[in-house]
Parts: C-alpha cells; structure tokens; sequence
C-alpha cells in the first residue's frame, strides 16, 4: 500500500516478480478516496486532498508497473492484470468516469501509464482489466445498495477464475 515501510514493500514486490513470478496481479485504486497516511515519525491526523492521493496513486504505480513489464517479458505466456477500483460506495454517480480513468486508452493520467505498460511489456503479454468494488453498500448513510456492492464482488470472482484457468 502506498505510505507503507518502503524496504518491507519493495523486498515483497522483489518476491512476488522475481522469486517466485505470479500468473497475474491484483493492483488496488480508490479513486483519491484512500485514507491519507501520515509519514513516519509524524503525529496527529493525516492530511490529503483528492488530487494528492491520486498523485501518490500514480506514484505507486509506477513501481509496480515497472515490476509487472520487467516480469511480463520474461515468461513465456501472458500475464494478466485487475485493477480494483474501490470506495465506489463514496462516488456512486461517478464509478464510470472512475473506470475510464484507470482504463488502457482513456487519456487520462493513469491510463497513459497503463498505455506505457502495454508497450513495454507488449500488448499481447498483458491483458488488462479494470473493475469496481466496494465495501458499504447498504450501510447506514451509504448511496450503493448492498445488492450492487455484492454484484461487483461477483464480478471480480468470476473474472479471476476465469484468469486463473477455473471456469
């Protein structure tokens, strides 16, 4: 997670891409509606606009997109990619506007990178896949229905068996 002990982040990802290489990768957004984390040895509450946390979104991405090309083109068949868009439950209206954004060809800020990813790995290498979640629906005060939140898990459940070779 973005904001987490950078050396026990980055030794993990080292063993994810090259000790042991996965079949795909699950990699989670929210939009700019993560809970923004302090930096180490700092008190009080985090502080952090939508437009800084989609930047450190960017940020972590590149590191795991650097990760997700270098291993891609050392296997021998695709490798697979989920983007989990999550706290739909806090922008209901906007989940679509949210997806484009994550999306390969969208243009936006994320989306070139994924572009770059794909080029760098070679498109054929990499498929990508973009989906919603979230956690609150039908929570007290929450705009997604409980039914919603459960279709998009569903979603997500199929998909990744299908990935991984189980439907």
């Amino acid at each position: 997670m973005p904001g987490d002990n950078a050396a026990t982040r980055l030794g993990a990802l080292d063993e994810v891409f090259y000790d042991e290489p996965v079949d795909g990768v699950l990699h989670v957004v929210a939009y700019g509606y993560a809970t923004p984390r302090r930096p180490a040895g700092i008190s009080g509450p985090a502080q952090a606009d939508r437009a800084q946390l989609l930047a450190a979104e960017l940020e972590d991405w590149a590191i795991t997109a650097h990760r997700i090309a270098a291993m891609a083109v050392r296997r021998d068949r695709p490798v697979w990619l989920v983007i989990v868009v999550t706290k739909t439950d806090l922008y209901p209206g906007a989940i679509d506007e949210a997806l484009r954004y994550y999306s390969p060809g969208g243009g936006s800020a994320f989306g070139v990178k994924l572009d770059e990813l794909r080029a760098l790995a070679g498109g054929a290498r990499l498929s990508i896949d973009v989906l919603p979640m979230c956690a609150e629906g039908g929570a007290k005060g929450s705009a997604m229905p409980e039914k919603r939140c459960a279709e998009m898990l569903a979603a997500l459940e199929t998909r990744l068996a299908q990935l991984s070779g189980h439907v």
